[in-house]
């Protein structure tokens, strides 16, 4: 009977061993290592895995290397607690409450609990979670429930912190501010002291746009509830639909041909202190949970996430001037109209944008700089007729002097600082001038969304757009933590985002449409208000014949701050 075991355990052991050596994960090891694994390390028991049935299937995207199941760690292994869990049972790591309270009782060892005005307070807080995941309200929901974030978890982190300073900002926050204003850091709060976003900001200041925090389903429910109906100009006037875009895109993988030039110091300078505050796991896990939701609406993802997509307005404009001259006469187009998105709606930027392009090309350019600022109560008889339908706007010339720049040099020639309308306006290119998706376009709802002006120090202007200092470390950090995760481009995920978050930083108009879509319909209704035909009226504005409509105007993708910032 002994020897019978021992010929099965002989068995077994070489069906593992010539099994495992057969595994990619085997030959990839070997390969990168120059080596055999250790099948007899403590760190992990192959032999189990291997009898469960368990392989190394899953790619880790880190390393690109092939992992094992973390069920099988050793008691050992370095990688066992990753982020405060335990990669083998999936729940939390109750060792680390054990840890920081025996480094917190460390100077009181041996002291009377009477000596110790805090001992007890520290025992109740810092004792290992004991929970069911039902156990407590549960308000930001993982997936898996044991890891969940609660009301419970929230207050007991604050009430660590705050037994130590003896109060702090939120504290002294809620005292003075009982009903809860908005904007300050107290709004709206989940316990006595702790604000809504103290799980993602660190060290908050405010808590300026509380609907980010919601729970990621609702935000992109609120979302879906908001997209509009495809309007039917885009079918007419260029033949596609916006699933259409959405294939283009590559369902927001295709990859640009271009980087976008930004202003770097020379000399790094310290890291921005509002920058830092978001960049952690908590919020990007937070904005990936929600985007990952809005996916699951098709309205949102086959309408947000091709937004920039404009290849068939380059491609009606090469039937019209020709593929040699296509490249230039879209650029210029492109790049006469996105300056006019600082400070204004996309459907403001259009009209003012195809406005300066038709006056450029009729080479009166200075004609547009002189009215094209001068609100309506204001136009004289001397008011340019062609100029009848455009926008009037405040700060003009900080939009208009641009595009006279890129005129004389080929470039706008913004200043250190603005990095957005670069971006834009790469983001806007097809492949055949270039254009760019590895840069988040930051617009002032990016900026809320991502939870910046939650960790700026500044009193003022703390919920606009995002300036280079601030972009130079989340620009990055967007494309390979939120965008990367996602198996998306930075700039499709920015764009889906917008329309996700949309309703929690400002938003008001209905969403959905695309940049193609939404000149689409204002060329389609400049067209019926003169009674051209909508195709030919389309011609004519990428001709720089005409310029589009202007019906409403609410706030939209591309609105930002003051225009003082863009000169």
């Amino acid at each position: 009977m002994a020897m019978s075991k021992l010929a099965d355990l002989g068995a077994y052991e070489a069906d593992f061993q010539s099994g495992i050596r057969e595994t990619p994960w085997f030959s990839e090891y070997r390969k990168k290592y120059g080596e055999e694994p250790n099948l007899n390390t403590p760190d992990y028991d192959y032999r189990s895995a291997w009898t469960a049935g368990a392989r190394p299937t899953v790619r880790d995207p880190n390393d690109q290397l092939l992992h094992w199941p973390s069920e099988f760690k050793g008691d050992s292994h370095p990688n066992r607690y990753v982020e405060g869990v335990d990669t083998k049972t999936g729940r939390p790591d109750d060792s680390a409450f054990a840890a920081a309270a025996n480094r917190l009782r460390a100077p009181y060892r041996g002291a009377q609990p009477r000596d110790v005005p805090l001992y007890s307070t520290l025992e109740r807080l810092l004792a290992p979670r004991q929970r069911s995941p039902d156990a407590d309200e549960v308000v930001y929901p993982t997936a898996n429930p044991a890891t969940a974030i609660t009301r419970g978890d929230i207050e007991r982190g604050m009430d660590v912190g705050l037994a130590f300073s003896g109060g702090g900002l939120a504290t002294r926050a809620a005292k003075a501010n009982p009903g809860n204003r908005p904007g300050t850091i107290d709004i709206p709060v989940l316990g006595p002291s702790s604000p809504i976003n103290a799980p993602y900001i660190q060290n908050p200041q405010r808590v300026a746009n509380p609907g980010v925090y919601k729970r990621p389903d609702v935000i992109a429910a609120e979302a879906a509830a908001r997209v509009e109906p495809e309007h039917p100009a885009l079918k007419e006037l260029f033949n596609v639909t916006r699933r259409d875009l959405h294939d283009i895109s590559q369902q927001g993988r295709r990859q640009g041909n271009k980087e976008t030039e930004l202003w770097q110091p020379k000399k790094p300078g310290a890291p921005n202190e509002a920058a830092l505050a978001v960049m952690n796991p908590a919020n990007e896990q937070r904005i990936i949970d929600t985007l990952a939701e809005a996916r699951k609406h098709p309205g949102l993802e086959q309408g947000m996430v091709p937004w920039y997509v404009m290849d068939p307005l380059y491609q009606r404009m090469a039937k019209l001037v020709g593929p040699e001259r296509a490249a230039k006469e879209y650029m210029d187009f492109n790049m006469s109209m996105t300056p006019f998105s600082a400070g204004s709606s996309v459907p403001s930027e259009i009209n003012r944008g195809t406005a300066a392009n038709m006056m450029r090309q009729r080479g009166e350019y200075d004609v547009f700089k002189q009215y094209g600022g001068i609100a309506v109560p204001k136009r004289g008889a001397d008011f340019p007729e062609a100029l009848r339908d455009v926008k009037g706007m405040m700060g003009h010339l900080n939009q208009a002097n641009p595009v006279e720049r890129y005129m004389q040099t080929g470039k706008h020639g913004y200043g250190d600082d603005n990095v957005k309308i670069n971006l834009y306006s790469d983001a806007s290119g097809v492949p055949q001038t270039g254009f760019q998706t590895r840069g988040a376009v930051p617009d002032a709802h990016f900026t809320r969304a991502v939870g910046i002006p939650d960790a700026r120090r500044n009193a003022n202007d703390f919920n606009e757009y995002m300036i280079g200092t601030e972009y130079r470390q989340i620009g990055p950090w967007y494309r390979d933590k939120i965008a990367k995760p996602l198996g998306i481009e930075a700039v499709p995920a920015q764009a889906l985002m917008w329309g996700t978050y949309g309703p929690q930083t400002g938003v008001k108009t209905k969403i959905g449409a695309g940049k193609l879509e939404l000149l689409s319909k204002q060329m389609w209704e400049r067209a019926k208000k003169l009674g051209i035909d909508p195709k030919e009226f389309r011609d004519q504005v990428l001709r720089g014949e005409q310029h589009s409509e202007l019906k409403d105007d609410n706030r939209g993708m591309g609105s930002l701050a003051a225009l003082d910032r863009y000169g």
